[in-house]
Order: C-alpha cells, then structure tokens, then sequence
C-alpha cells in the first residue's frame, strides 16, 4: 500500500469529510487506485454497514482494496473500466466519490450521466480533481515556471487515455450540465513552505524533468527552475501550491432530471 504524505493525507481527510452515508447501502470509490481513500470512507463511517466497493482495472488496485478488506469486511473491489457503463443497477448507490479520475477518461460527460443513472435519488457524489494549471512555484525567470507548469498540465502519461490538466475547474461545467444534480464547488489549496522529500510540490519539481526527457521543456529552463527552488528553501523564501476542487452534490427526484 502506498503511503501518502502528510499535505496529501491532508487533502484527501479534507474530500472524504465532505461525504455522507446512510446507515446501510453502496458507495463505490470510481478509480480507487491504492485504496487510501477507500480506506478512509469505511473509517470515517465505522459503525455502518454500508459496503465501500472500489472500482478500478489495475491490478494494483485490485492488491490494494484486497489487503484493506482484510481488516474491514465492508470493503470489496470490482474490476471495471470506468471508460464504459459502470457495473451497478440504476439508482442502486447511496455514495459516488472519485478523486484525480475525470481527466482521463474519453468522455467525462457521458461519466457524469453514468453517475446521475447509477445514484439513487438523494445520493451523494463527491468529485474532486486537481487543477495541475493552479500549480503556482516561485522563482526568477517568471516565463519559464510558467512554462513549465503548463507543459506538466497538458502532459498526457503514457498510461493515460486522456489528459486535461484543467478538469478541477471543470468539474462544476460537466456535472451541472446533466441537469441530474444538485450541488456546489468546494475548494481547498495545499500549500508547501519546504522543498524537500515527501512535500508534494518537491515531487511535482522533480516531475518536470519527464517534459525535458520528451521534448515538452527546455533543459535549461529546468534546471534554471531547480536552482531556484533550492535557493528559495535556502533562504527559507520556497512557496508552493495548488488548488483542489471537489463538486459535492446529491442527485435530484428522477422527475427532475
């Protein structure tokens, strides 16, 4: 299982304790990943039975939700590319969370109807995103780090079936848009003061060097980039930070949408 730094473990206690569960039902975990989020839905709800099922197509997610249901026999995974229909009868989910999933899939607009179908009237969906265009690094050469926080948005991974490194502001546009859904935009913004090892803006610094690897960056600008960031911690001057956002909503009366 992977572990999450502390300003990450932070931004992720922040998401889940925007959810809801009834005492009984489903909430799945769309992209479950390692499970970390999975983990921390069943121990914010202890006390329920409702079952946490996490939905992903890796098999390192499969491991991960495996190892966490040996300790909490609410939780179970279900392999399914969220790309298609997801594998759950209409109106049968009490719970829909995601975090950092959207972007890459083909079509988040046809996710967000999957959702409005699969929720059931009242339910809750928590969808959060980063913003990787929010990214905000001090240093000298403004052009450059702003050139290189752009190149890391667009930057589609090579396991990626798609990128968007604005889907955090996106988010409220798709989900309001299927009319199924009543909610708002939540925000948060993670903010560094050191550059070291396990901080998240160190590890997004460090990063950037794939863009030189792929000709997305310039060499020069990079490195110009890391010294400055090991000047600015010198100096205790090194700011980072970045801007989560999560649309939190219910799903309307079917009549309604």
């Amino acid at each position: 299982m992977s572990e999450l730094s502390l300003d990450r473990a932070a931004h992720h206690a922040w998401l889940v304790a925007q959810t809801t569960v009834p005492p009984t039902g489903v909430a799945v975990d769309l992209g479950c990943g390692h499970a970390e989020d999975l983990r921390l839905l069943a121990a914010r709800h202890v006390g329920t039975a409702i079952r946490f099922v996490g939905i992903d197509i890796s098999d390192a997610a499969d491991a991960s939700v495996r190892r966490a249901a040996a300790t909490d026999s609410r939780i179970s995974f279900q392999r399914a590319s969220l790309n298609d229909r997801l594998p759950f009868e209409d109106a049968s989910v009490d719970l829909a969370y995601s975090h950092n999933l959207i972007e890459c899939l083909r079509d988040p607009a046809s996710f967000a109807r999957e959702i409005a179908r699969v929720l059931r009237p009242g339910g809750q969906l928590v969808m959060a995103h980063w913003d990787w265009d929010s990214q905000l690094f001090d240093g000298v050469e403004k052009t450059a780090v702003r050139g290189l926080v752009a190149a890391f948005a667009d930057w589609q991974q090579g396991w990626m079936e798609h990128a968007d490194g604005w889907m955090g502001r996106r988010l409220w546009g798709i989900f309001n848009a299927t009319g199924s859904f009543e909610g708002a935009v939540q925000a948060r913004v993670l903010i560094n003061t050191e550059y070291q090892v396990p901080w998240f803006g160190h590890q997004n610094a460090l990063s950037f060097a794939s863009l030189v690897k792929r000709g997305l960056a310039a060499s020069e600008d990079y490195e110009g980039f890391l010294r400055d960031q090991e000047a600015l911690q010198s100096r205790g001057q090194y700011f980072y930070s970045i801007t989560g956002y999560a649309y939190v909503g219910h799903r309307r009366p079917l009549s309604e949408g």
